[in-house]
């Protein structure tokens, strides 16, 4: 049916049409969560379909999107914009449409309302650089027979960072993913009063760390990085006017010291990168730079939390192949990283769930 020409009947045609999502069996909470965008469709979207995924990591990377707004647009003006091909505009926005971020009328595109939180620039929830860092991923997956045949990868993380392009979509990505859960992971994390120095190991934009000393007003944070993500720290620092309270220290922290005398550390999306013998060891690490009764908090993808869910079983699979072909990591249980803790020294050892299927918070205490 050609509508082009009518806009009353174009308008009728884009609202008749439903809004999809992806093919998981979700259970109640989930399509809650999904429905309301707690969990990102994009985080959903791009584990469930290779193809689909690299269809909507082109369209970012190509700047595609950038050319859609709400208002009806037609193909040859996109293709104009972004300079490509009309028709190759097509078939990638076709996907899109399917996985109910675009709207289609005839040869006009527009964002629908996820479309506009998900992909418009100009959403301060945008997950714009977490889909190009994923399309990143998928490109590095060439080899994942060659990791699968040997037992371990050619490489591990950093070395696959060889540019500034690659450090500034990974560190952004990271921005992304850190912003949608933010509040709810804070909200979770109960310091001692008498709480003065925090690490946060690995902590890349410390907007974890930045939260938590907006919430405890006597607390500082320290940023535990590699140099190449330091601009990308202060920048959110500098954004939220707390650079006399949280800093950046350019460390490898499974190489280097850390510091002494602190209250607490985060681990946010660490522990899946390494083996179990290297994460005890920096578990031990941890614990003696602490002071008594300093408080450890480990965030990151748990195995067997997911119980019937298919997607948080999706979810820590993916991540457990992910990380062990780029870093020679894995997902662990609750069990394992408690065993890790425990033989170091910490107790009262607990896991609290949280919204994004898979995640949850692991804390103990010195």
């Amino acid at each position: 049916m050609d509508v082009s020409g009518n806009p009353d009947e174009q308008t009728t045609h884009f609202k008749n049409q439903k809004t999809n999502t992806m093919i998981y069996k979700f259970n109640i909470i989930e399509k809650i969560l999904l429905n309301n965008d707690i969990i990102p469709h994009p985080f959903a979207d791009i584990g469930s379909n290779v193809g689909l995924a690299k269809a909507l990591g082109v369209a970012v990377k190509l700047r595609i999107t950038d050319q859609l707004s709400s208002q009806p647009k037609n193909i040859s003006a996109i293709a104009k914009g972004a300079g490509v091909s009309e028709k190759g505009v097509e078939l990638i926005l076709n996907c899109l449409n399917a996985m109910g971020y675009t709207e289609k009328a005839a040869n006009d595109f527009r964002f629908t309302k996820r479309g506009i939180k998900m992909l418009d620039k100009s959403s301060p929830k945008n997950m714009l650089y977490f889909i190009e860092f994923c399309d990143w991923i998928f490109n590095s997956f060439s080899t994942l027979a060659d990791t699968i045949k040997n037992g371990n990868p050619s490489r591990i993380y950093p070395e696959h960072f060889s540019s500034d392009y690659e450090w500034e979509i990974f560190s952004r990505a990271m921005i992304d993913l850190a912003r949608t859960n933010v509040k709810e992971v804070t909200s979770k994390i109960k310091l001692h009063k008498e709480a003065h120095n925090l690490m946060d190991i690995g902590g890349s934009h410390g907007l974890y760390s930045i939260a938590l000393c907006e919430k405890n007003e006597n607390l500082c944070a320290s940023i535990l990085d590699l140099d190449p993500v330091k601009k990308y720290t202060i920048e959110c620092i500098n954004k939220k006017n707390m650079a006399e309270r949280v800093s950046f220290k350019p460390c490898d922290f499974m190489k280097d010291d850390l510091l002494t005398n602190q209250d607490g550390a985060l681990l946010f999306n660490i522990i899946h990168g390494f083996t179990p013998e290297q994460n005890t060891a920096l578990l031990k690490k941890i614990y003696n730079s602490f002071n008594k009764s300093g408080q450890l908090f480990i965030l990151d993808q748990i195995k067997n939390i997911e119980g019937k869910s298919q997607l948080s079983l999706a979810t820590t699979s993916y991540m457990a192949i992910n990380l062990f072909h780029h870093a020679n990591g894995n997902t662990y249980s609750f069990n394992e990283i408690k065993m890790w803790c425990d033989s170091v020294g910490f107790h009262s050892t607990k896991l609290t769930k949280l919204n994004a299927p898979g995640f949850g918070i692991i804390s103990c205490e010195k």
